[in-house]
């Protein structure tokens, strides 16, 4: 099926030309429109662990009754389990699936789809759940669909409501910062003026954090998703680039202001400046592990770009990469154990995946270019960008490196993903 809505269309320039404030708000209206009402559940059980090397496919099977269109959801809701390596898709006509959910979808007067979850080892329904929707709204509904099936069969959330943001370059040049789906539709353009490729979210899911050249001079501001208002974050001579953010609310940052390029990080309101790093050479592009402990960053102390990684108080300070002359673009998995970055190799650049103490080095891309991972919430699944067919393009990939794909259009020059964390919309 075709993507929709990739060029953001019908959002005006505006007084505010770099903000497209109707983007967000009918995206944020979209998805209050969305309820669900819990009809029955059984005792939960776990059907596959994901986290197991060796973890097989669950057979399943996905029936919909209702209106020809109703066969979208079907479709959407097939793509996002398939997507994640777990699921084997089982036609309704060929016995041997173990779990079998029923959408029963009624587009008369907006949309309702009642879903029913049932073990057929077990012959027991193990959840019903009623989802309305005042308006046709498929895709967001069809992704809440999925993320149910995957959490009653793994016990954990799914990552289809997520977004991804990421720059898109125009042809003048210039970039704007946009976000969309986690399988690329509904690209919608958030900000549009002097950006770096640098931007990152709060770990509620209610900022964008971004680093933007004004009457030159490099600031970091963030937006506040609910209201589209932006504020300014950090400003001072030199380069200001924003890195990653703390579950405490706390933004790691690169500031030249001194001279060389050091890590700052700063709370919300811009207090509380804090460096954590005093060396010779470059140190920029810090992000937080997932409990905020620890912030990996890139570092040529030692001669050229390599990752290092330091206590969020900027102490305890290791290399992390050895292999290769250039690695960049530093990313943790959810679970803070290993670290995806990107590294040259044989003159191009890919991505590697390595542990946190530098052992279990793993090249996940061979071909073109391969630039700025970013991991899904779960674990699950990166995001990076690619100019391998041509055209630099934001692609998904599982954490394993299989199933790489393109979710940007062809047409979109698109780079620097960034994966949100889960989103309460």
């Amino acid at each position: 099926m075709k993507k929709q809505g990739s060029e953001g269309r019908g959002q005006g320039s505006g007084v505010r030309q770099y903000i497209a404030t109707s983007a967000y708000s009918i995206a944020c209206v979209l998805g209050m429109l969305l309820s669900f009402s819990l009809i029955t559940t059984a005792d939960a059980r776990i059907y596959i662990d994901i986290s197991s090397p060796g973890a097989r496919q669950l057979p399943v099977t996905i029936i919909t009754t209702g209106p020809t269109k109703s066969k979208e959801i079907e479709w959407i809701v097939k793509s996002d389990l398939e997507a994640t390596g777990i699921f084997e898709m089982v036609d309704p006509d060929v016995p041997g699936a173990e779990i079998i959910a029923v959408l029963d979808v009624d587009m008369s007067g907006g949309l309702k789809v009642v879903l029913s979850i049932k073990d057929m080892i077990e012959n027991r329904e193990v959840l019903k759940k009623r989802f309305d929707a005042s308006k046709i709204i498929i895709r967001p509904m069809a992704h809440s669909i999925a993320n149910d099936i995957y959490k009653v069969v793994t016990g954990r959330d799914g990552v289809f409501r997520t977004k991804i943001s990421y720059l898109k370059e125009l042809a003048s040049g210039k970039k704007e910062l946009r976000y969309m789906d986690w399988d690329g539709y509904n690209s919608k353009r958030i900000i549009s003026r002097g950006l770096t490729t640098s931007h990152n979210w709060s770990q509620d899911g209610n900022y964008l954090f971004y680093s933007s050249e004004r009457k030159r001079q490099w600031k970091i501001y963030y937006l506040d998703l609910d209201n589209f208002r932006e504020s300014l974050l950090f400003s001072s001579n030199g380069l200001n680039i924003v890195g990653g953010t703390s579950p405490d609310g706390l933004i790691a940052f690169s500031s030249s202001k001194d001279g060389s390029s050091e890590i700052y990080t700063v709370n919300k309101y811009g207090k509380n400046l804090k460096k954590l790093t005093r060396a010779f050479g470059i140190d920029v592009s810090p992000v937080y592990s997932p409990d905020g402990k620890t912030i990996a960053f890139v570092s040529d102390r030692g001669g050229t770009p390599q990752i290092y990684i330091m206590t969020s108080q900027g102490k305890n300070l290791r290399r992390v990469t050895y292999e290769g002359s250039y690695n960049t673009s530093p990313a943790w998995s959810y679970d803070g154990e290993s670290i995806a970055y990107t590294g040259r190799s044989d003159g191009k650049f890919q991505i590697f995946v390595v542990q946190s103490d530098g052992t279990d080095l793993r090249q996940l891309t061979v071909s073109g270019n391969n630039e700025s991972p970013s991991f899904s919430p779960d674990g699950i699944f990166l995001v990076f960008d690619s100019d391998r067919d041509g055209k630099r393009g934001i692609y998904r990939m599982r954490s394993n490196g299989e199933a790489q794909i393109k979710i940007t259009d062809n047409i979109v020059k698109a780079m620097t993903p960034e994966w949100s964390p889960y989103l309460k919309k």
